[in-house]
């Protein structure tokens, strides 16, 4: 077939016949899943979604509110052994939690040695016994001397004292260490600088977590306990002790751990889900208002900071607006064209 001439020139078949291809694949699709309104990226941009691309995407919302949250301040801390032990009815405060594992150990051997010496303690009081039983009936019988009896009686004193001194030496030494291992609970020792401590409310409850878990991920409740008086001169801080519930047995003894204790004061705030707030490549922060049905617009916000899963705004949606808090990286995919 002859090329057709075009402004005086010809155009081969085969150019022809790829500009149809070309214009055959751009063409647009009658109804595509969502209509994006173009914008630069510290813009704001517009998406309208069909109820279907809605529907799939799993997209949900949550208004923004205003309320007064309480914030709170990470530390690290570091699980330890409960300080308090139950005796005859009482609690008595032990040291131990105090110890690095090197002398953890030498204190159970310490514990190992003091029960083997109330042992001997008692072994000498049975004989003791015994022997002032013979010499009180020899004496009945008048087959022996008062002064026997006497002195047998004293032993018997003696080794009495000599197994209320190897309990009490046993007593200062604390709970078993060997069984730290099948602890139910433990405690957690936090450091604070002591210029932070009137800001805490350390009569809260703690949330523990991982030493460097993410923003948002799961803690756990963790008690204020009374603790014998702990610091460090050398770095200004003291201690403060929570108690940390071991059930499922995910902490482990000596464990570093992330503490986040509230602060005294209380604000009122703008607040939306965490999961509500995504990121742009130069670290700007926005949230997805709901404006209308399947209608979205980006709106840029300040986080002030982040509790549990909620964040607390400096500036953002007026409140009641509704944001998205579910699918929030696929509208952003699709604003952008990184997504299907």
């Amino acid at each position: 077939m002859k090329s057709q001439p075009l402004d005086g020139y010809a155009m081969p078949f085969w150019l022809c016949a790829a500009l149809l291809c070309c214009n055959a694949w751009s063409a647009e699709p009658k109804n595509p899943p969502a209509n994006v309104h173009p914008a630069k990226e510290a813009e704001l941009g517009t998406i309208i979604l069909t109820a279907e691309a809605e529907k799939r995407l799993g997209v949900e919302t949550a208004p923004v509110v205003r309320k007064k949250i309480r914030r709170a301040r990470v530390f690290g801390g570091e699980l330890i052994m409960p300080q308090t032990a139950a005796t005859n009815g009482q609690t008595i405060f032990s040291i131990l939690p105090a110890l690095s594992p090197t002398e953890l150990i030498r204190v159970a051997e310490a514990q190992i040695d003091a029960e083997s010496q109330i042992d001997r303690a008692r072994v000498q009081l049975d004989a003791a016994t015994v022997t002032l039983n013979r010499a009180d009936k020899m004496l009945a019988e008048k087959a022996g001397s008062a002064r026997v009896a006497d002195e047998a009686r004293a032993q018997v004193g003696l080794a009495e004292a000599s197994v209320r001194a190897a309990k009490a030496r046993r007593e200062l030494l604390g709970a078993p260490v060997l069984e730290v291992a099948s602890l139910k609970q433990f405690w957690v020792r936090v450091p604070v600088y002591v210029g932070d401590v009137p800001r805490l409310d350390t009569a809260a409850n703690a949330q523990v977590g991982g030493l460097s878990a993410p923003v948002g991920a799961k803690t756990q409740s963790a008690k204020p306990v009374s603790a014998p008086p702990s610091a460090n001169a050398a770095a200004s801080t003291v201690d403060l002790f929570y108690e940390l519930a071991n059930e499922g047995g995910a902490f482990r003894f000596g464990q570093k751990v992330g503490v986040g204790i509230p602060l005294r004061d209380e604000e009122e705030s703008l607040v939306v889900p965490w999961s509500a707030v995504t990121h742009d490549v130069n670290g700007g922060t926005w949230v997805y208002e709901n404006t209308a049905p399947q209608t979205f617009v980006r709106r840029r916000v300040q986080v002030r900071h982040i509790v549990g899963g909620e964040a607390v705004l400096d500036s953002g949606p007026r409140v009641g607006a509704k944001v998205v808090s579910v699918a929030v990286a696929e509208l952003f995919g699709t604003e952008f064209g990184i997504g299907k």
